[in-house]
């Protein structure tokens, strides 16, 4: 595919001002400027592994159900790494520059991440839809428990790196907890944030789309091997409404109305916004 990239970067930084409603589609691919790891890919988190009290165990088995049942104190270490890590790391600039390109319009965003980094960098809560929940939550083990809970502090061995008690333990009835995430092979997720999201989400595209005509979809760093975002934003386009790609690697579109970016987020919003901005 031949862009003249220069070219498109001025294409899209008009749409951006003339949009008076822009949709942010963003998978993991977000936030590797940040430092953070994708998790597909040859060199993804889920084909890794974690040596734990000398045993290596894998990234993947350790995000199941079953997992926090049959070995909570290894499963909630993992979840508490990762917590460390998402809070020691301070999302790139490209989300706060992205931030400022949005004001003044509506807007809403749809991710498949977890780590809350579009909240850290001051995007509006209600504005956001975590579709396969949040790391900072948790829920029961009992599947017939409907509530989510904050999830309190984890204390991780750093030698063993398994959770030290007390595991998170439910408020309502003192049973073992497990993240309020959409885990692998999952059955028992209980998605009533991520549903309220949703609802919340589904009205602000039928309001923005009776409301106005420039509308626009920017989908940032969604890979194929699981392709929730990259249909999430698809769907929101219907073809209609232009959609800009923004991906590195999984950067092919579908549709003359589609416009493929293939770079990072960091350097593609940075680009943008100097673009719109040139003096900031």
């Amino acid at each position: 595919m031949q862009i003249n990239l220069e070219h498109t970067l001025k294409n899209v930084a008009e749409l951006i001002k003339d949009a008076d409603a822009i949709a942010i589609f963003a998978g993991a691919g977000m936030g590797v400027d940040s430092g953070l790891e994708q998790y597909r890919g040859s060199n993804g988190l889920w084909t890794k592994s974690i040596k734990i009290n000398n045993i290596d165990v894998k990234y993947y088995d350790l995000m199941t159900h079953n997992a926090f049942d049959e070995m909570p104190k290894k499963a909630w270490g993992f979840i508490g790494s990762l917590i460390e890590r998402y809070d020691s790391i301070k999302p790139h600039e490209g989300f706060t520059k992205l931030l400022e390109l949005l004001s003044g319009k509506e807007y809403f965003v749809v991710t498949s991440n977890c780590d809350e980094h579009f909240q850290k960098a001051g995007y509006n809560e209600n504005s956001i839809l975590e579709c396969h929940g949040s790391i900072y939550y948790m829920q029961c083990m009992d599947i017939k428990e409907k509530e989510i809970w904050l999830t309190p502090q984890i204390k991780v061995n750093k030698e063993s790196i398994t959770a030290e008690d007390p595991l998170p333990l439910c408020p309502n009835c003192n049973s073992n907890c497990r993240p309020n995430l959409f885990l692998f092979g999952d059955w028992f997720w209980v998605s009533t944030r991520s549903a309220h999201q949703q609802l919340r989400f589904n009205s602000w595209c039928k309001e923005i789309k009776l409301k106005y005509k420039n509308i626009l979809a920017i989908e940032i760093g969604a890979g194929k091997a699981i392709p929730t975002i990259r249909n999430a934003a698809e769907r929101f386009s219907e073809n209609k409404y232009p959609l800009v790609r923004i991906n590195p690697n999984d950067f092919e579109i579908r549709s003359d109305s589609h416009i493929s970016m293939p770079i990072g987020a960091k350097n593609t919003i940075l680009s943008i916004a100097e673009i719109i901005n040139p003096l900031k």
